[in-house]
């Protein structure tokens, strides 16, 4: 939970299960007008659909999933009062910075394979704690820019039909959602998958595990 002063000088208090609920408004509003078009493989000369062998399975990059849903995550969290023009909460896509620096997470060498599985590259930290360093940049946030205290949600996006390991974002949601000092601290993380290795007409967004601080009574949500 947190709780900030919004421009009108109204108190705000945030819930896990506000986020929750805004996001899965957003995943419903997602799947009633957008899976017909960036879930969806492309089309040959004569209006059929690609097959796998053809150009895999298809559809948009997860970037753009990523930015529509933004979008209408941004929507909800608006009605909420959570976000307003000028105000201090903002939905990002792919933010990479961390308040003057670059977003990065500490990894232990026990994690190290499954970084380097993931073809993602890890620097060694020049201590002896033996801990290497990796960027990152979630795929959805909303927080506060420059500051940890109002991290609120983060969001992990991955297409059903990308090879990659699962391991890798559920590291990084772990990370992203563990509190204490010089940690992000986010109240609630998510990942969301789209399901785009079945039928066309069957294409949609998921809502799948949920991440939480231990602590944190949202760590207990059932999906």
């Amino acid at each position: 939970m947190r709780e900030f002063t919004n421009k009108k000088g109204q108190q705000v208090i945030v819930s896990a299960q506000q986020l929750r609920g805004c996001l899965e408004e957003a995943i419903k509003t997602f799947n009633l007008y957008d899976a017909a078009s960036p879930l969806q493989p492309r089309k040959k000369e004569h209006g059929q659909y690609m097959g796998e062998k053809e150009q895999g399975w298809g559809g948009a990059s997860e970037r753009a999933i990523s930015h529509r849903l933004a979008v209408y995550l941004e929507g909800e969290l608006r009605k909420m009062r959570i976000v307003e023009d000028g105000g201090l909460i903002v939905v990002d896509c792919e933010y990479n910075r961390h308040l003057d620096g670059v977003k990065k997470q500490r990894i232990s060498p026990q994690l190290l394979a499954v970084v380097r599985k993931a073809r993602r590259k890890a620097k060694r930290i020049s201590d002896d704690s033996g801990y290497y360093v990796i960027s990152v940049a979630p795929d959805i946030v909303v927080h506060q820019r420059g500051e940890d205290r109002l991290n609120l949600l983060v969001v992990e996006m991955k297409k059903k039909s990308n090879p990659e390991i699962p391991e890798y974002d559920e590291g990084k949601l772990k990370c992203f959602t563990k509190g204490g000092v010089a940690e992000y601290g986010y109240v609630l993380g998510f990942s969301v998958v789209a399901i785009d290795d079945v039928a066309p007409t069957d294409r949609k967004l998921e809502l799948s595990t949920p991440y939480a601080d231990e602590k944190s009574q949202a760590a207990n949500y059932a999906v």
